[in-house]
């Protein structure tokens, strides 16, 4: 089993009124793994949208916050692909800093048919280019 990371700085817009990031930035953060978790499995989210047949939209997240993350914090986020239906992927992911997990959240995509917003099945190509992720 293959992770991918990414990794980001806490940046001051970020911050909420006590110094901290705004827990809300967490799944900007997520979304921004996943999206390059996509593009390194051949199969970018960019091109899903050029492509104009699919739609893939958030149907479930959630997060747990542990430790605070703090302006400049350097954060890696761990992206692991948790299952792949036939119509929809669910990923999780884990922010640390240093060795400290400060945060764990998952969200669950489905593929959707853009004219009729039916489900449609996941692109071959894509379920192949996810299998390395897999936990």
């Amino acid at each position: 089993m293959k992770s991918f990371t990414r990794i980001f700085q806490v940046p001051f817009h970020e911050l909420d009124p006590g110094g901290v990031m705004f827990h809300a930035h967490l799944f900007s953060h997520a979304h921004n793994a996943y999206s390059a978790l996509l593009s390194e499995a051949g199969y970018s989210l960019k091109a899903i949208l050029l492509a104009g047949d699919h739609l893939v939209p958030v149907v479930h997240a959630e997060a747990d916050y542990l430790h605070p993350l703090l302006l400049d914090d350097e954060v890696c986020v761990t992206v692991f692909l948790t299952s792949a239906g036939n119509t929809s992927l669910s990923f999780s992911y884990k922010f640390h800093k240093d060795d400290m997990l400060c945060a764990t959240a998952a969200t669950t995509h489905v593929f959707l048919r853009r004219d009729s917003r039916t489900p449609v099945a996941i692109p071959e190509k894509l379920r192949q280019g996810l299998q390395v992720y897999s936990s």
